[in-house]
């Protein structure tokens, strides 16, 4: 009986179900959450002079102070004249912070004095920021050796009472006395970091910042407590030789392009012409050294349009010398640029790179750019992406750009970035003409609609919304978005409706700004019209990484200068960054107070060579230098965070950047391309886990434990064989021929989210699955039909079987496929020979590969006119690519082969099931002696036959039967190992229609075949259970021996319906109705767990 296995299997799936529970409870991560209790911070603390606040290193700086200043007494009366200029009230007010200076450096300290640049707004995203910027420079000091003289207290500059300062947080670090840090080098005693608010350049950044720091190195009036002023006609601020000397200035800004254009505008303005007098700055020569880690616009797109002569000259008209312009404004200001985050156009080089690489092809597949319009850097980012595309076009043979419809002008039009941008300002109708299939949309940022307080709601009428549901909630929800107030959430929804409309099919979507709240309602609008499509952005944001977002970012691809931590030789003991942004500020300050020195070689005169020698570490051996090119950074997002894809431009450099580890690398920590092969100790756990795993299955499996009893020796050899083929393999280069190139192609992770790699080995499970499916089938079948034959007795002709020729196909595709062909009754034997001549391998195999040629035909018909959808291939590089198209093919084609296959025997056996139902007898005398002998009647009562023919006929039918049964299973194994490799845990897989119908057709298959059997099965047993029924009139009407008789009858006739082997099997336990409830009880848990 085949009764029991049912009840085993259904306690096996509670197992799994219970396993993916307790897995779901343990593998969610809870959030930190501290048990420390909410205080008010509140302390001010003054000094001599100096006035501090009480705050942590961490916190805003402007918001410490701000809550200080609510807390301090109002300023005394008189502290403040209207009579007193502007430069006598900054004098007053940064006395204290100038006699602290004096007083350090009259004990022949010298001191640092970074003039940090904040943003000053007072909105979110703001605050972030300036929380990012402080604890960044507060580390970057920490690693260079310097600590905070009051890590408990913030000092500030308190501003006047008539508006005309703003209040200037400041802290002063020392140099740390360690073992480390102690030794005699030519190091800064003590640096103070001046935080100046945006809002506080409202005079402008060059005239502010030069009036401060001359104010502070001032020569002071000893009457007044001011600052002299020179005798001559300029009346320039008097410096002190002995400040000076001792005192040198840094700037760490501007903190946005927009600024930094607003910088060259004022030093056209300011130092148009030639000053007198050495430079502006008050150090020793003059100069000021300029670190900027926050604008990244290229150097021509900020100077653009700028008039020489101080506004009075033409205006710059073409990139290169607008690029000109910009080094020598900042030139004319005395302002030296030491170091730069990087530019826009090499980040978007590399970015264009990376969607070719995942088969975005400029030109014929559209590109959708959405930039912040209301800011100078969101305005720059699509043209330099336009700029940057433009010239990659350029590239194309003429051929390709006939295809696209791209006029071959764009060669001498874009032959580089900087041409292309001054095609796109000059002469736009120009390259709008050469249709490049990039399109570009635009937003103001603030889309939330949050503003400080809530005056603004309340005046629209808007209720403020609750915690539990937020605006980008609301967003991804479907909610209709209200079109008044300062919600601008209406806008984004109709912005998204729009490019929806116009950019169908767009196989990219770029989300080019400042700000990543924005971004992620972008994000949440565009993914449900858009799922499918590679979403890109630049600048890395731990926002972007957070759970909580993950639905709507991942797999988003980030371009950005940095990740969110450098080189461990950099890094030191620093977590990772909340931000790139964050990581260059870091790496900006460890260059200000020299802890990364510049080796200088060549030509220190070009601008575009900031630090040619390469960057050296201080602490660190003498010959570990640093790459100091720009190396841009590309990102993934992944299911535990970003996932670094950079690709290694020049091998065996050793860059800033923490290596990748999926690479190899020099022995001085210098990237190359080549991908880590698995080690010999990997391969040999590999190879024992797997003869652990077989010798386990072998040994809970009798039959195969037998079989491997019996074959050792060929096992043997087969896998000394697999053994030296992979061991040669490996020596002649093969495995490093396949991790060539690795940083180009797909990574591999089975967890993160971002490869495709797991898909493609379970793949080629099914592959291998459908072949040993296949094997074993056809083995098995035929052992059977030779057991059967053996047993039964079937005579059978033993000459030579007829040729496979169309004749005799056609006769077999009738016998199977149709009924009325083969109608007539026939004995056993000559329905077991139309079995197996139907069952030979070549008919099989004929009508299977018809089968095939059909099911192609349908499926590529419905694909070419019905069906129009692109399947996803969310591949990386040529060879990942190639593969997951060949992987496809090849396991759709076996497992449409294998469900083929199984649908063919199983109409042949149902074909055959109605022939031995309907057969008038024809059993050998062998057999029934056996069964009389078997029931204990003698050869004198072979009458009895008559009824027990009833009971040969349907043990026959459940021993084949249970055979073929076997098979139905094959199909959907393979199917439910299909799904579970196009699964979005793996990577953005998508179900195209087409591909859920190629599913569904072969679900479909299975289920009607193994329902087909068990129907011609059923029918079999009625018909064996009718003329038993006639048995039992017979016998009841019978004068003598009736009861006897009916007896025996009614004891065949339980026999019979207790036989549940093969297709008698109840409905209920079918396997394929198994099958199908697991996969359904695995689906259902899939969509919990999401």
């Amino acid at each position: 009986m085949a009764k029991g296995s049912g009840q085993s299997k259904v306690a096996l799936a509670g197992v799994v179900t219970l396993a993916v529970a307790l897995a779901g409870v343990l593998l969610v991560k809870e959030p930190l959450r501290s048990s420390r209790p909410v205080g008010t911070g509140f302390d001010v603390n003054q000094t001599t002079g100096e006035e501090s606040v009480r705050a942590r290193l961490w916190e805003d700086p402007v918001a410490a102070v701000q809550r200080g200043l609510r807390g301090t007494r109002p300023p005394a009366a008189g502290s403040y004249k209207p009579s007193q200029s502007v430069e006598s009230s900054l004098s007053q007010r940064l006395r204290p912070l100038r006699l602290a200076i004096t007083d350090r450096v009259k004990k022949d300290e010298r001191i640092t004095v970074l003039l940090v640049t904040l943003s000053g707004d007072p909105y979110a995203e703001s605050r972030e920021s300036r929380i990012r910027d402080r604890y960044a420079v507060g580390t970057a000091l920490g690693v260079a050796c310097y600590v905070p003289e009051d890590e408990g207290h913030l000092s500030f500059i308190e501003g006047d009472t008539q508006g005309a300062g703003h209040a200037l947080p400041y802290e002063w670090f020392r140099l740390r006395k360690t073992r480390v840090c102690g030794e005699e080098r030519d190091q800064i005693q003590s640096t103070v970091v001046v935080w100046i608010p945006d809002d506080a350049l409202s005079r402008g950044f060059l005239a502010t910042l030069t009036s401060l720091s001359q104010t502070l190195v001032c020569e002071e009036s000893k009457q007044k407590s001011e600052c002299l002023l020179t005798d001559d006609r300029r009346k320039l601020v008097r410096l002190n030789p002995m400040l000076q000397q001792a005192v040198t200035f840094k700037l760490v800004g501007p903190h946005s392009s927009s600024a930094l254009r607003d910088l060259l505008e004022e030093a056209g303005n300011l130092y148009a012409e030639p000053h007198e007098g050495g430079g502006v700055w008050p150090n020793a020569d003059g100069r000021i050294e300029l670190y900027s880690p926050w604008a990244s616009a290229m150097k021509g797109l900020l100077a653009y349009g700028l008039k020489k002569e101080g506004g009075k000259g033409p205006a710059c008209q073409t990139y290169e010398a607008c690029e000109q312009e910009f080094f020598h404004r900042l030139a004319a200001a005395d302002v030296r640029l030491v170091y730069e985050t990087g530019s826009d156009d090499r980040l978007f080089d590399t970015l264009i790179e990376e969607l070719d690489r995942r088969q975005v092809r400029l030109g014929w597949d559209a590109v959708i750019l959405i930039g912040e319009w209301d800011s100078l850097y969101g305005r720059a980012l699509p043209i330099e992406f336009r700029a940057a595309a433009c010239a990659k076009v350029a590239t194309f043979t003429e051929a390709e750009l006939k295809q696209i419809q791209v006029p071959t002008t764009i060669k001498a039009w874009c032959p580089t970035v900087p041409r292309a941008i001054d095609l796109q300002i000059q002469r736009t109708a120009d390259y709008e003409s050469l249709t490049l299939n990039v399109f570009r949309y635009s937003y103001l940022s603030g889309l939330d609609g949050e503003v400080p307080g809530d005056e603004s709601m309340k005046a629209a009428g808007v209720e403020k919304p609750k915690n539990t549901e937020t605006a980008k909630d609301a967003l991804a929800g479907g909610l209709k978005e209200r079109p008044e107030g300062t919600s601008q959430l209406d806008y984004v929804r109709a912005l998204a409706t729009r490019i929806q409309d116009e950019g169908e099919g767009a196989k990219a979507i770029g989300i080019l700004g400042s700000d990543p709240y924005d971004a992620l309602l972008i994000l949440k609008a565009l993914r449900p019209a858009f799922p499918y499509a590679i979403f890109f952005t630049v600048d890395l944001d731990a926002r972007h990484l957070h759970a909580s977002e993950y639905k709507w970012t991942r797999n988003m691809v980030i371009a950005s200068p940095f990740g969110l931590q450098l080189d461990g030789g950099l890094q030191r003991d620093v977590p990772p960054f909340r931000s790139s942004d964050q990581t260059a500020t870091y790496f900006a300050v460890l260059r200000a107070v020299n802890h990364v020195a510049c080796r200088a070689v060549g030509d220190r005169q070009n601008p575009a060579a900031l630090c040619p020698g390469g960057y050296h570490v201080a602490l660190t051996p003498e010959d570990r230098i640093y790459d100091a090119a720009e190396h841009p950074r590309i990102f993934e997002v992944g299911r535990e965070g970003a996932v670094d894809l950079s690709v290694v431009d020049v091998e065996g450099l050793r860059t800033i950047h923490p290596l990748r580890a999926d690479l190899e690398h020099t022995d001085n920590q210098g990237q190359l391309k080549q991908g880590i092969s698995p080690s010999s100790t990997t391969m040999t756990a590999l190879v024992a886990i797997g003869l652990f795993v077989g010798t386990v299955l072998a040994w809970t499996n009798q039959r195969l434990w037998l079989w491997v009893s019996r074959s050792w020796r060929l096992l043997a050899v087969v896998g000394l064989i697999i053994l030296v083929g992979t061991a040669v393999f490996w020596a002649m280069g093969g495995g490093t021929a396949l991790m060539a190139h690795h940083d180009e192609g797909e990574p591999f992770s089975w967890t993160a989210g971002v490869s495709i790699w797991p898909g493609e080995w379970l793949r080629l499970l099914v592959v291998m699955l459908c072949l040993v499916f296949l094997v074993k089938g056809s083995r098995d079948l035929t052992r059977n039909s030779d057991h059967l034959t053996k047993e039964f007795l079937f005579r059978i002709d033993q000459g030579p079987r007829s040729r496979f020729t169309p004749r005799t196909f056609l006769t077999n595709v009738q016998r199977v496929y149709h009924s009325a062909a083969t109608r007539t009754a026939t004995t056993v034997d000559q329905a077991w020979t139309w079995y197996l001549d139907a069952a030979d391998p070549l008919q099989r195999t004929a009508r299977v590969l018809v089968l095939f040629l059909l099911y192609g035909a349908v499926m590529v018909s419905l694909g070419q006119w019905v069906v129009d959808e692109e399947m996803i291939h969310p591949c990386r590089g040529w060879l990942s690519c190639r593969v997951d198209v060949i992987m496809t093919l090849v396991s759709v084609s076996l497992v449409v082969l294998l469900n083929l296959a199984v649908f063919d025997e199983v109409m042949l056996c149902r074909r055959w099931v109605g022939w031995v139902s309907t057969s008038s007898g024809g059993w050998s005398e062998q057999v029934q002696q056996e069964y009389l002998r078997e029931y204990g009647l003698s050869q004198s009562h072979k009458a009895e036959f008559e009824k027990l023919k009833y009971l040969a006929g349907i043990d026959l039918i459940s021993r084949r039967t249970e055979a073929v049964n076997r098979l139905i299973r094959y199909p959907f194994i393979a199917l439910l190992i299909m799904i579970a490799a196009r699964n979005d845990y793996f990577d953005i897989w998508n179900y195209p229609l087409l591909l859920l119908l190629s599913w569904g057709m072969n679900v479909v298959l299975a289920l009607s075949v193994a329902l087909l059997l068990y129907q011609s099965a059923d029918r079999a047993k009625q018909a064996v259970l009718a003329g038993l029924s006639k048995q039992m009139v017979q016998a009841l009407g019978l004068s003598k021996d009736h009861e006897i008789r009916a007896e025996q009858v009614q004891y065949i006739i339980d026999q019979v319906e207790a036989n549940q082997k093969g297709a008698f099997v109840p409905f209920y336990q079918q396997p394929v109705v198994e099958s199908s409830l697991y996969g359904v009880v695995a689906l259902l848990q899939y969509l919990y767990m999401r």
